[in-house]
């Protein structure tokens, strides 16, 4: 697993978006049941999730004490998980979030993950805050995510 070139940050504050990708040596198959279920995002994701990842379904996520409302918004078999989060508490945090599982022709796979602030301030400084802590958490789950594609790899 490494992460590819393609990790972009945001260049302005008021640029609500961040990009993230990785290549992974796991395949399609088992990097889908990481996006696919709620036991698969408790692994990398978030702390807990309590949701049924399917269409249109509704339930929540904790990380770092913070409870998350979710929603799925759509889903492409093996390819495509696309939900709607925000902050319990704050429903301007509200954000839309892509995963997407590329195979590559080596069995390995790429997961792409493209996340839109939907709610965020109008204030720069505190667009520039939630965009900084936002980059921060995908950055950490990506980590996540390598370890956890590393150590199945290990045990295979």
């Amino acid at each position: 697993m490494r992460y590819s070139g393609a990790m972009s940050e945001m260049s302005q504050p008021e640029d609500l978006s961040i990009e993230r990708t990785t290549d992974l040596d796991l395949g399609a198959d088992e990097l889908w049941s990481l996006i696919s279920s709620a036991e698969g995002w408790s692994s990398w994701l978030v702390d807990d999730a309590q949701l049924a990842v399917g269409p249109d379904a509704e339930g929540t996520a904790t990380e770092d004490g913070v409870v998350r409302e979710v929603r799925i918004d759509t889903i492409v078999d093996h390819r495509a998980v696309s939900f709607s989060w925000w902050d319990r508490d704050d429903p301007s945090s509200a954000s839309y979030v892509q995963l997407q599982i590329v195979e590559l022709p080596d069995g390995r796979s790429q997961l792409n993950i493209a996340e839109q602030f939907v709610g965020a301030s109008t204030n720069a400084t505190a667009t520039a805050m939630l965009s900084a802590e936002a980059a921060l958490s995908w950055d950490v789950r990506m980590v996540s995510l390598s370890l956890l594609a590393l150590h199945c790899t290990v045990m295979a």
